[in-house]
C-alpha cells in the first residue's frame, strides 16, 4: 500500500510539473511576441502592460503553490501547515485572483491599435489572456484540492465557484473602478467604500454575473478534465 501511494504521488507531481512547464512555455512565447513588437515599432507600452498583468496573473498561482508545499510539509513543521497560515494565504490568493482572468479585458485596447498591427496585437493579447486565465484556473484547482479534505466536497464546491463570481466582481473593480489588488493594503477604507457602493452601478452586477458565469463554466470543464484520472489517495 505504501509503495502504491508513493507511485501515485510521483505521477501526481509529474503531472503538476507538466502543467507549470506548459504555463512557462506560454509565458515565454507571449513575452517573445511583445519583445518583437517593441523592436519593430520602438513602442514598448504593450510589453510593459502585458508582462505586468501576466506577472499579477501568476502571483495567485505562486501563493497557492507555496501553500500546497507548506501543507505537504506540515507533518515535519506543523506551524507552517496550520489553519491560520492557510487562511492568511488564501486571503492573499483571493485578493489577487481576479488578476488572472482580468487580462481578457485587455482586448479592449485593440480598438486603439493601428490597422497594420491589428492582427499581430490581437494574437498577442489573446495569448496573454489565455495564459493568465489558465494560471487562474490552475490556482483554483489547487485550492479545491487543499480545501476538500477540510470542508468536504459540497462546501468546497460552494467556495470555489463563489470565488469565480468574486473574480468577476474584481474584474469590474479593476477595469472600471481602476482599483488594484494592493489597494487592499494601501487604501483599504476607500476600496471598501467603492465595494459597498458598487451596487449603484448596474454594470457591476451585469459584469459580475456575466464574467462569473463564464469563469464557473470554464472552471468546471477544467476541473473535469484534470480530475478524471486523479486518484483520491493523494487528496
Amino acid at each position: 500500500m505504501k509503495a502504491n501511494r508513493l507511485s501515485v504521488l510521483q505521477r501526481y507531481l509529474r503531472r503538476s510539473n507538466r502543467g507549470l512547464t506548459a504555463l512557462t512555455g506560454l509565458t515565454l512565447a507571449g513575452i517573445g511576441l511583445t519583445i518583437a513588437r517593441g523592436l519593430i515599432t520602438d513602442n514598448w507600452w504593450f510589453f510593459i502592460m502585458l508582462t505586468w498583468n501576466l506577472f499579477l496573473a501568476w502571483f495567485p498561482l505562486g501563493v497557492v503553490l507555496v501553500l500546497r508545499d507548506l501543507r505537504a510539509a506540515a507533518a515535519e513543521r506543523p506551524l507552517f501547515g496550520s489553519t491560520e497560515v492557510l487562511l492568511a494565504g488564501l486571503t492573499v490568493w483571493l485578493a489577487f485572483l481576479p488578476n488572472a482572468p482580468y487580462i481578457i479585458t485587455d482586448l479592449f485596447h485593440i480598438q486603439h491599435v493601428p490597422m497594420p498591427l491589428l492582427w499581430f496585437d490581437t494574437m498577442t493579447i489573446f495569448l496573454f489572456a489565455m495564459t493568465g486565465l489558465l494560471c487562474g484556473l490552475y490556482s483554483v484547482l489547487l485550492v479545491h484540492r487543499l480545501l476538500r479534505p477540510l470542508l468536504g466536497t459540497t462546501q468546497t464546491w460552494i467556495v470555489t465557484l463563489s470565488c469565480q463570481f468574486l473574480s468577476g466582481f474584481g474584474i469590474y473593480l479593476g477595469r472600471f473602478g481602476r482599483w488594484n489588488s494592493w489597494n487592499v493594503l494601501s487604501s483599504p477604507v476607500d476600496l471598501l467604500q467603492a465595494i459597498v457602493h458598487a451596487y449603484r452601478d448596474h454594470l457591476s452586477i451585469k459584469l459580475t454575473l456575466a464574467y462569473g458565469f463564464v469563469l464557473v463554466v470554464l472552471y468546471v470543464a477544467f476541473w473535469w478534465h484534470n480530475e478524471q484520472d486523479e486518484p483520491v489517495l493523494i487528496r
